[in-house]
């Protein structure tokens, strides 16, 4: 009859009282959320919690002269929301910054990719012109609207070069007219953000791979046929995110518009921004501002899904 001898357990090899906590403290997944964990607050600090507020306000009729705080105030419910489907300024707004998003960013687009082209090729003093185009997006807003606004008054650069040096009688009223006005702006925004694209642009031809392109020169293909059917598929995921990132900056257009023109003349070039930014802090309407910033914050994180979606099928 075989006799069983125990051995005595081996030192350290002793079993933990929690082995699940043990097992989950000693996951990596676990080090890498409690470094995450500060960022995470910050992020609710600053993001989450305000804009769970903003949406409280779009729901509630308060104003700051009502003389209550705005959490005893009384729910008005989707009240706001139906002023704001009907209110024509808004919607003219909405026309008026959309025009200014699709042709600023699409001039950015094709004078980046031109420069980006441009500057895959070794020429002398590369760097310094790169450094000298990529220093307008280095500066603040305010300093290029006030630049801007400068130059484009009565007597200002541009009306003093037109009379003086091209014939004209007498200067143009940049700021009289609505649609020059709206030009203007757009002209600014060009200068200071063409910059971006052209950055991001460059650096994702810069990171293509070579292979095809020598593979097709070997075939005898032109330069054009390069570009559109080799060049341009490649480059398509950075095409996509660089329009992104700059539409969503242009929509939010306010500084330049605030500073150059201050939405004249009447409105005429007011941007969806300032007259959020007007109805909230110089009007006094923070309940309908705030319902107008919801339904903004919907719509625009709708159109993104729907064009970050094909990024998605190409990953």
């Amino acid at each position: 009859m075989a006799i069983k001898v125990e051995r005595p357990p081996v030192a350290g090899g002793r079993k933990p009282l929690f082995p699940r906590l043990v097992r989950a403290l000693n996951r990596e997944s676990f080090f890498q959320n409690v470094l995450a964990m500060p960022m995470q607050l910050l992020l609710w600090f600053l993001l989450i919690i305000p804009t769970l507020i903003v949406l409280y306000l779009s729901l509630v009729a308060w104003e700051p002269r009502m003389g209550v705080d705005w959490w005893q105030a009384p729910f008005a419910w989707f009240r706001n929301y139906g002023h704001v489907l009907s209110d024509v300024r808004f919607w003219q707004a909405i026309v008026r910054t959309i025009g200014v998003v699709v042709v600023a960013v699409a001039l950015e687009f094709a004078i980046g990719l031109a420069l980006a082209l441009f500057f895959q090729r070794d020429f002398l003093g590369k760097r310094l012109f790169t450094a000298v185009i990529l220093y307008p997006m280095m500066l603040p807003w305010v300093v290029v609207g006030l630049a801007f606004y400068l130059l484009f008054l009565e007597k200002g650069l541009v009306n003093y070069i037109l009379i003086h040096f091209l014939g004209f009688e007498t200067g143009v009223a940049w700021y009289h007219y609505p649609a020059v006005a709206l030009s203007t702006i757009i002209l600014a925004d060009v200068w200071q953000w063409t910059p971006f694209m052209f950055l991001i642009l460059y650096s994702g031809l810069g990171a293509l791979p070579r292979d095809p392109v020598e593979a097709a020169m070997t075939l005898g293909a032109s330069r054009w046929q390069i570009f559109r059917y080799i060049t341009m598929p490649m480059l398509k995921q950075v095409i996509i995110i660089a329009l992104i990132i700059r539409s969503l900056e242009a929509f939010k257009i306010f500084d330049l518009v605030f500073i150059m023109t201050g939405g004249g003349p009447g409105t005429a070039t007011e941007s969806l921004s300032l007259y959020i930014y007007r109805l909230g802090f110089v009007y006094g309407q923070l309940s309908y501002a705030a319902a107008m910033a919801v339904l903004i914050l919907v719509s625009i994180s709708i159109i993104i899904r729907l064009a970050v979606r094909p990024l998605e099928y190409e990953v």
